[in-house]
């Protein structure tokens, strides 16, 4: 297929969207609407095998004759064995483990204490060395004794019990030879040496395990010392014992400096507010009135008040009688500028320095009495108190201070006496159980116990008389004869059916193509013309064929008729809605049969009546007018090459039947190329308008696109295969390119069938 007709048919099938078929009812096919199987699909190979079966049973026999000669012509073989129970069963025996007392202190261990790498074990068990170790052993009483001829012999595998199920503690090990007393010997030489290699494994472990601990501790111990030192100069440096005490204990206070001084400065205002207060009820400064209540409670300065008082009232009364210069008011005036004099002189030195501060203020000089006595005491005392709070406000923030200073730096050198002290708490553990461990072991290995135990030991079964019993190989290589001949002759049974690519069974057909089988057309059996009166009027109309070319009339086998009427009744039922109104008959290959079956397809819907036009759309090489022995003057190509109408080259079987055929006509080089063309499109939808169901005839799809383009413009393509014939990889080639096309695909009919399988 080229290119240029690849795009041909991608634009006519976009030009017109062909019409998808319905599923398929339930009822007439049920493996159609079931759901696809998924994993691995066996049904092909189990019918390989049943086809083959006579292939794989002859191999069989072969193989296993093979076998069973070679078992019975093998020397006679000796076999042996010993047991070793390699862990502890029982609580008791785990506590009796010199490991129990030193790792557990007392306890008993769990089973992973215990439990072995078997794997890791067995490789050691069957290593060079210790084979090498036993060979020498042996080679004291067989000088040719070889490393091969142990390992060959030799088995070993944990016990499983079947009884109790599960794998055991056990060691089971095994050794055949043609020579019973080497047997013998090779199993005693084999037990001690398995015995002594769990001492000494145990031993260099324990070993390994002590210089390990010793090269650990200087370095541990010397980090201790280093982490302790740290911790010292920490200490030592921010005179801190525990960090998480003092801290809380620092920060407890920072928080209680904080609360008094903000109840100092809470006091602090309450008595500045009374000071105010006070200062403004008496006008007097503290000094004031310190010195106001100095003069008030001073005798002889109150009596001097009094007197020049007394000389002030004298003078307002005899200045109402006398002149100001009458000497009667110059000696009052005299007398109390005298008194004054005395006043001022007690003043000063009542007062002292303090005389010119309180020159200037009147209230100083008044008599104070008891209550501005009182207020006076008050003022002094408040502003004492305020002297008092401001003091303790000030040592209060510059103690808050230092604590926050403190406070800011004691995270950081908290974090580091943490890190530091994590560090040696996790060395100082890990030293003193490396210095435990190694005191454990040191006691394991002074213990000389064997930590495995011989419960079984080496012996080679006998008879009666005590002579060593052959161990019979006959009907183990039976057995592998058996085994062998069946897989050898299932994989030829498949490669061969594979090479030959080919359906055998409609089974294969089904499960490669994936879609439903609609027809099995058995092979046909050809007979004379003759009267068959068991056939229903139905099949009794497509009984008869015209071959041409001068052969007799034949009729068909009803079998065959009764598998079209099977084809046409499940095409009919199975895309009811809509009806299946044009069908493209193809196939994978060459000879498949797609005309016969096209033909005898045709006959059976007319044979009920319906309006059938058989077109041969086989422009590379038409049958259809040689088998129906018509003439082929006019047909197909006419149509798409000239003016010719339909009804022209249209012929009908004859004048009562319902059959018309549309031969190829005369094909030329250019013909196949106009099936894509608008003008055969055309056509094909003037046939579907006047019959009721047109079959196409077409040649085989992946050697030519002809049928594909004939197709896009059907309801479906019914794909033809022979079994015994068709290439499977035919088959799937062509879905592959129905598939990318997009072209309908109602199912598969199953052709040249053998009679028994329909």
């Amino acid at each position: 297929m080229t290119p240029d007709t690849e795009q041909n048919l991608e634009v006519l099938l976009n030009g017109k969207q062909p019409r998808q078929p319905e599923p398929l009812l339930a009822e007439e096919e049920g493996e159609a609407t079931s759901a696809p199987q998924k994993g691995l699909n066996i049904r092909p190979f189990l019918r390989t095998i049943q086809r083959k079966a006579l292939l794989i049973a002859g191999i069989t026999t072969l193989t296993t004759g093979a076998a069973a000669y070679v078992g019975v012509n093998a020397p006679a073989t000796y076999g042996g064995s010993f047991q070793l129970l390699v862990e502890p069963v029982t609580s008791e025996a785990r506590l009796a483990e010199p490991s129990t007392l030193t790792r557990n202190q007392g306890r008993v261990p769990d089973e992973k204490a215990f439990e072995l790498d078997y794997s890791t074990v067995f490789t050691l068990l069957t290593g060079p060395g210790m084979f090498s170790s036993i060979v020498e052993q042996v080679r004291t009483e067989y000088p040719n004794f070889s490393v091969g001829q142990l390992a060959s012999g030799l088995t070993i595998e944990r016990l499983t019990s079947e009884k109790f199920g599960g794998k055991t503690k056990i060691v089971h090990v095994t050794y055949q030879s043609s020579d019973p007393k080497l047997v013998k010997i090779v199993l005693d030489k084999t037990s001690q040496r398995f015995l002594r290699y769990s001492l000494e494994e145990r031993k260099t472990y324990i070993g390994e395990g002590i210089k390990f601990i010793e090269d650990q501790l200087p370095n541990l111990q010397k980090q201790v010392d280093t982490l302790q030192g740290q911790i010292q100069n920490l200490q030592q440096k921010y005179n801190i014992i525990d960090p998480t005490k003092e801290g809380s204990e620092l920060f407890a206070q920072v928080r209680q400096a904080g609360l008094q001084q903000l109840e100092t400065q809470r006091q602090l205002e309450e008595q500045k507010i009374l000071y105010l207060n006070l200062q403004e009820q008496l006008r007097l400064t503290p000094d004031d009135a310190l010195a106001a209540s100095s003069l008030s409670e001073n005798p002889n300065y109150q009596q001097l008040v009094a007197q020049i008082k007394e000389v002030e009232r004298q003078i307002a009364l005899e200045s109402a009688r006398f002149l100001p210069d009458s000497p009667q008011l110059q000696a009052l005036t005299e007398k109390r500028q005298n008194l004054q004099a005395l006043l001022d002189g007690e003043k000063q030195e009542i007062l002292g320095t303090k005389v010119t501060s309180a020159a200037d203020n009147p209230e100083v000089s008044a008599f104070q009495n008891n209550t501005r006595q009182g207020l006076i005491k008050q003022l002094v005392d408040t502003e004492n108190q305020i002297k008092v709070l401001e003091l303790r406000n000030q040592s209060l923030a510059r103690t808050k201070n230092k604590f926050e200073l403190q406070a800011q730096n004691f995270p950081a050198v908290a974090n580091q006496y943490n890190i530091i002290q994590r560090q040696l708490e996790i060395a100082s553990r890990t030293l003193d159980q490396l210095l435990t461990q190694r005191e454990s072991l040191k006691i394991e290995a002074a213990q000389n116990t064997v930590p495995w135990e011989l419960i079984s030991k080496p012996l080679i079964p006998t008879d009666a008389a005590g002579n060593p019993i052959p161990q019979s190989n006959f009907s183990k290589m039976v057995i592998v004869g058996l085994g062998a001949g069946l897989v050898l002759g299932i994989v030829l049974a498949i490669l061969y059916e594979k090479s030959r690519n080919i359906f055998y069974t409609v089974e294969d057909i089904e499960d490669t193509t994936k879609l439903p089988l609609l027809g099995k057309i058995p092979r046909s059996r050809e007979k004379r013309k003759q009267s068959s009166p068991s056939l229903s009027p139905f099949n009794r109309g497509i009984q008869e064929i015209g071959l041409g070319d001068g052969q007799d009339s034949l009729l068909l086998d009803p079998s065959l008729i009764e598998a079209f009427d099977s084809l046409y009744t499940n095409i009919r039922f199975s895309f009811f809605n809509p009806q299946i109104r044009s069908l493209a008959i193809c196939s994978a290959g060459k000879e498949d049969g797609k005309s016969t079956v096209a033909w005898h397809l045709a006959q059976t819907a007319a044979a009920i009546g319906k309006k059938v036009l058989l077109v041969d759309g086989n422009l590379r090489s038409p049958q259809l007018h040689h088998q129906l022995n018509l003439q082929n003057s006019k047909g197909l190509c006419d149509l798409l090459q000239t003016t010719l109408e339909p009804k022209e080259a249209i012929q009908q079987l004859s004048p009562t039947e319902s059959l018309f055929v549309l031969t190829a006509g005369d094909p030329s080089r250019e013909s196949p190329k106009r099936l894509a063309s608008a003008h055969m499109q055309h056509l094909m939808e003037n046939f579907h308008a006047r019959f009721d169901l047109v079959i196409y005839d077409t040649p085989n799809l992946l050697d030519y696109t002809d049928a594909s383009f004939l197709a896009a413009n059907t309801d479906g393509i019914l794909l033809v295969t022979v079994v015994g014939q068709t290439q499977q990889s035919l088959v799937q080639k062509t879905l592959a390119q129905l598939d990318k096309f997009g072209l309908p695909i109602l199912g598969v009919v199953a052709n040249r069938l053998d009679p028994k399988y329909v």
